[in-house]
């Protein structure tokens, strides 16, 4: 259930997710409640055609960027366009921060909620769990995040006319890794994962699905050539090798390589799997906002955003 309260204020937003840590959040002064709805059957004459019947579940929509308070004391970002009538399905992006990240701070650097309203789409930015802001990438928390993720679409979709057929998740960093756990885990609920900063090869069961990889080959957290991982944790697999795998999933062997800018080369398979290697890129964002400088270069010759909305 989603309470819609003036421009400003937050939503708080109730799932039934199964496994998902904490108390249910605070009750707030209710607004206006809005319900997916479905109109009654209306005798019209045999020569007459039957009214059309448009979704509604949009009516209460508020324009901008509000909050949504998640389950186990969470929190998220939704952002919405304005002119919209309500009858309409719009796109979603779900939008991961890395560990430690808030969601204001991957909107600020992502621009994802600027650029999704600009053209129509709904973005979520949800943030990790407890004071880690953590994704649950090795069954190391008792965090449910798929679930959770899951329960976010499906309440999106009855409640601010999400379309539940175009959807694409993306995150940069653990972020990124979660949205591979994600949509591994919940096939067919989205259309493309994009990971940012990350790299990561498809688990033991993961069905095809459409993946871009955004990677600078000098990142210094997540390195483009791999590394070993932590304790109890997934070792860090080079970018090129992951998306071979990943490639290979999808029955991919063959790969051509292009370079549309002086530091950007793609190289893509043919059933879609791409890697965009950043050369001299950090662990950034690249055509978002710089960050911390020690994370290294943000390149302002390719639009990591532009590329996941138009995968919508």
């Amino acid at each position: 259930m989603v309470h819609l309260l003036p421009r400003g204020a937050t939503i708080v937003l109730l799932l039934a997710v199964a496994g998902c840590a904490g108390s249910p959040p605070a009750e707030v002064p209710h607004g206006r409640n809005i319900a997916p709805t479905s109109a009654a059957p209306t005798a019209v004459p045999t020569t007459a055609p039957p009214p059309s019947l448009r979704p509604s579940c949009g009516l209460g929509r508020v324009a901008g960027t509000v909050v949504l308070a998640l389950p186990g004391g969470r929190r998220a970002l939704l952002a919405a366009p304005a002119g919209d009538d309500g009858h309409h399905r719009l796109p979603l992006v779900i939008g991961l921060p890395g560990y430690g990240r808030t969601s204001e701070e991957l909107a600020a650097q992502s621009r994802i909620p600027a650029q999704a309203m600009a053209v129509g789409m709904l973005a979520v930015l949800p943030q990790g769990a407890g004071p880690a802001k953590s994704w649950n990438l090795s069954d190391t928390t008792g965090n449910d995040d798929v679930a959770l993720l899951s329960a976010l679409v499906t309440q999106l979709a009855a409640t601010e006319c999400a379309d539940p057929d175009r959807v694409v998740i993306t995150g940069i960093s653990d972020g990124g890794d979660m949205a591979v756990f994600a949509a591994c885990a919940l096939p067919g609920r989205f259309r493309a994962v994009v990971t940012v900063a990350a790299s990561i090869e498809p688990r033991v069961g993961c069905h095809r699905i459409r993946i871009v990889a955004i990677h600078g080959d000098a990142d210094p957290v997540d390195p483009y050539r791999g590394k070993p991982g932590p304790p109890g944790y997934l070792a860090t697999p080079p970018a090129a090798t992951a998306i071979a795998a990943w490639a290979a999933l999808d029955g991919c062997p063959t790969a051509a390589t292009t370079r549309v800018a002086p530091h950007i080369a793609l190289t893509t398979y043919p059933c879609g799997a791409q890697l965009v290697t950043v050369n001299g890129g950090g662990h950034t964002w690249p055509g978002g906002a710089p960050v911390n400088p020690t994370l290294g270069v943000t390149t302002s010759e390719y639009d990591a955003t532009a590329t996941i909305l138009a995968l919508v």
